[in-house]
């Protein structure tokens, strides 16, 4: 049976990287979504994003990710972001949880192992689809790991290393 396995982190901790390099090595990766609808929504001068109508953001980003989780899958998989990172998202803000994230069914589409990349100053960058300070991408981080871990999800922090090491310690792991 092939797994699919989440990449996550706050902003700015190089997950795309990471997941660039996997998919260079072969492995099918799925790209960020969050990412796609932050660029369609600023394209339109709408506001679903995270830094504005975030209900807004999390339904689409959940209409995009079933889509992609319904796929069937032929090989191990690794996901930019799961739709855990919705909830935790909304938590950082002190939003309600719609029904639909709170009594999904995430064991049944993702690996219980996750992948998480910590808040790292020295790559820390800022660009468009993320305006986010270093101080957000911190807090962010507190709440990745806490609705993770609430789900009953194995985190696994990944190094501040080399992306070649980044790829090495997720192999050694899966």
């Amino acid at each position: 049976m092939h797994k699919k396995y989440i990449i996550t982190g706050a902003p700015g901790t190089g997950k795309t990287s990471l997941i660039n390099e996997l998919n260079e090595r072969g492995y099918l990766c799925y790209e960020e979504i969050s990412r796609k609808i932050i660029k369609g929504q600023q394209k339109v001068n709408g506001n679903k994003t995270p830094w504005g109508d975030v209900s807004g953001f999390v339904d689409l980003v959940y209409t995009q990710t079933i889509k992609e989780l319904t796929n069937p899958v032929e090989q191990n998989t690794f996901i930019d972001r799961g739709l855990p990172d919705t909830i935790a998202y909304l938590n950082a803000r002190s939003l309600s949880i719609p029904k639909y994230l709170s009594n999904f069914p995430f064991d049944t589409h993702y690996e219980p192992i996750i992948f998480l990349a910590p808040p790292w100053k020295e790559i820390y960058t800022n660009d468009p689809q993320r305006p986010q300070s270093f101080q957000e991408a911190k807090h962010i981080h507190k709440h990745l790991i806490e609705v993770y871990q609430n789900l009953n999800f194995c985190v696994k922090i990944l190094p501040k290393v080399t992306l070649t090491k980044r790829v090495d310690f997720i192999r050694s792991i899966i």
